[in-house]
Formats: C-alpha cells, structure tokens, sequence
C-alpha cells in the first residue's frame, strides 16, 4: 500500500482545495483506475484539513513489503499522472505539495490519522468518522482488496482501543470549548433558577460570536443543546454570520436588552472598548438570578466593577489559559501512552497481512505448521516475521520470490 497525502502539515488551505475529492470524484477516480488495472483498490480520505490516497499496487506489481517491484517510481508516477489529469494540477506541484508514505510506514500513517494522532486538534475524534466514512464508499463500490480490508479494519480497531483506554479524546485544550463546557456545568447546576418550567437549560448570549473564540464557543453550545444569542454589527455584511440552527442573531446595540433573558453572557471581541460597562449593566438588570459572565478579551470586554457590585460571576480568559495549559500537559502524557499502542497495533496487522499472505501461498496444511507459525507471529516483530516467512517459502518453491 502507498499513502500520497496533502494535509495541514505541509500545504495552506488554498492549495488544499484543490486536492479536495468529493465523494462522486473519489468514486470513479478509483473505478478508473481500477479499469486500468493501475491499483487493486484504494481509498480516498478527504477532509478540510487532509486529502490522502490509500492504493494497493495493481497487476503483476502488487507488492506489499517495501514494493519491491516498484523502486523506479514507475507505478507511483502513473497515479501521479492521473491525480494530475483528474484535479488539473501538474505533476510538479503534486510532488512539491504531498507527502509520500509506502509499505509500513503507509500503514503507520493511516494508523496515526484514524486515531487522531496525526490531526490538527491531537485526539480528535471526527477524523475516526471521516475514514470509515471513505473506506465504507470504497467498500460499496467494490474498490477494496483484502490488504486495504484487512489494513482498514486494524486501524478501526486501534482507534476504538486508543479512545477507550487513553483520556485524550475527553481532554479539551481549545479555550472555545472549555469556555462553552464551563458555561454548560454553570447552567446544569442552577438549571432551577436559570431555565423555565418547559424544561429549558437557560440561553447565553455571546457577544463576538461571528469571532474567532465566540464562534467556537456557539457552536459547541448549541451541539450541547443550549439556546445562543448571538450579537452583529448593523453595518456588518452578512459575510461573517453563519447559518446554523439554534443561533439567533441581534444587532450589536441591543445586548443590554437581553441581560436579564439569558442565564450566561461571554464576550470575546477584539473592541478597544468595554462591550458590558458597570452603570448600563445595573441599569438594565432587573432581577436577581443566577448569571454568569465570561470576558475572553484582552483588553477587557466586561467592566470588572460589576463582579464587585453583584453577586454575578465573572471569569477572564487567564482561568482558561491556565486549564488548557493543564490539559495540554495530559493530552502529552496520554498522547505518548497512544502512540505506544498504535505501534502495537500496526504491528499485530502487520503480522496478520503476513501471515494470511502467506497461507494463501497454499504451503503446508499441517496442524504442527500452523501452530508454529502462529508461534512465531507471537515471538517476533513483523520485519522479522516477514523475512522468516519469506525463507520459508523460498525453501519450499526452490526458488525466491515475493511473498506479497
């Protein structure tokens, strides 16, 4: 198997667009070459962030440890060609933009990317989504063989073993997300005080929402369940707003109207000005339930004479910085221990794709040769088993080929 990947580690996000394949692209690119008898099958992962190729070596070249048969390039410039004549990008930018995995290391790689470890966010958890998603259309269409089955369902499994026994998918480093779970925890325990007999959580309203932070922090509120308000410049575009259901949007002007409706204000705006002052704050409020303010701004969004005056609850942007430098510190910890048992993981398949090759090689039948093969799997690391399997069969046919 080869990988041919363009990501955000090397290339921008104009550059990355036009790698981009939708999944009807990604479909007959894979049918073609096929036809062409260039692969045996592929996958085609596409997301912002990353457009990889996953393809076996197709006629008499397949070849899975190291493509032997391939050293000249000659396969991989053949895909080159056709990603070329597909995307209307040269060969020459192909080859200056992606990145280029083979073998083991196309099989570590993938193994990386669908547990999260080779993602922007460490640990995120759509891009395990986003794979199964690819290799399911693949599958479908019939544009897998077993090494891309077998090579796809290990990484699967990896990547369920590595979030069920590391913490760093429930490890949030984003400042956007902490904010938006600590808004939920302050809501969930005054929900009596803050929400209505319809059993509403309560709504917040974020000032800066079309922001960078504001906008993170509206989206994982409202995939919370939780009712936003968010505020815009009447002079604004529109460019900025985004669509999204349970967001309501209200002119910049009228936040004050909506201090005592919502059970949380956040702030995250980039105004030389304070967006909440302590005189029009206690002007417009009229009751006394439970409110939390949260100031993400620097300089100050929220006069900080309204903590000392009420029995409101502020926090600023420095509670944040300190956590998500916390968990930053865990998601390390835990990401070394992940890494650990991806390479285990890559290992074992690695073993099983061996060993299945080499049982369909129709060598020895005999219960004594299994067992010691399996033995062996158990006792040795996959180069080795595969050299060992490899003399085996030498010694069998009289002659040295390939084992794959």
């Amino acid at each position: 198997m080869i990988c041919i990947s363009v990501s955000f580690k090397k290339t921008k996000d104009e550059i990355r667009q036009r790698f981009a394949f939708s999944a009807e692209e990604a479909g007959c690119f894979l049918k073609k070459s096929m036809d062409r008898e260039m692969i045996n099958g592929g996958v085609i992962l596409s997301t912002c962030n990353r457009s990889e190729l996953y393809l076996t070596a197709g006629g008499d070249e397949a070849s899975f440890a190291g493509f032997s048969k391939n050293e000249d390039g000659k396969w991989i410039k053949l895909i080159e060609e056709e990603i070329s004549m597909v995307k209307g990008i040269s060969v020459n930018e192909i080859r200056k933009n992606c990145l280029y995995y083979q073998g083991k290391d196309a099989v570590a790689h993938l193994f990386k990317v669908v547990s999260g470890l080779d993602s922007m966010v460490l640990g995120e958890d759509e891009i395990f989504h986003q794979a199964k998603a690819a290799y399911q259309l693949s599958l479908d269409t019939g544009a897998t063989d077993h090494e891309l089955n077998i090579l796809f369902q290990g990484a699967f499994n990896c990547g369920r073993l590595t979030r069920a026994k590391t913490g760093i998918h429930e490890t949030p480093i984003s400042i956007g997300t902490l904010t938006a779970n600590r808004v939920e925890g302050f809501l969930e325990s005054n929900i009596e005080k803050c929400g209505d007999d319809k059993g509403d959580r309560g709504s917040v309203l974020i000032v800066g929402a079309t922001g960078q932070i504001g906008s993170i922090v509206a989206k994982d509120l409202i995939d919370k369940g939780i009712t936003v308000i968010g505020t815009a410049r009447s002079h604004s575009t529109g460019n900025e707003h985004w669509d999204r259901e349970g967001i309501t949007w209200i002119d910049f002007g009228k936040r004050y109207e909506y201090i005592d409706r919502v059970s949380a204000i956040v702030s995250a705006t980039k105004s030389p000005h304070y967006t909440l002052t302590r005189d029009e704050f206690f002007e417009s409020r009229r009751t006394e339930k439970p409110l939390l303010l949260v100031d993400l701004a620097m300089p100050y969004d929220i006069d900080r004479d309204i903590e000392r005056e009420s029995a409101v609850e502020l926090m600023g942007i420095d509670h944040f910085r300190e956590l998500s430098k916390k968990n930053t510190a865990l998601k390390e910890n835990e990401a070394e221990k992940m890494r650990r048992m991806v390479a285990d993981c890559v290992e074992d398949t690695l073993k099983r794709l061996y060993i299945r090759n080499f049982q369909a090689m129709g060598l020895k039948a005999e219960e004594w040769f299994s067992k010691m093969i399996f033995y062996l799997k158990d006792s040795l690391d996959s180069d080795t088993l595969l050299k060992v399997l490899e003399r085996i069969y030498e010694v069998e046919e009289g002659e040295k080929k390939p084992l794959n």
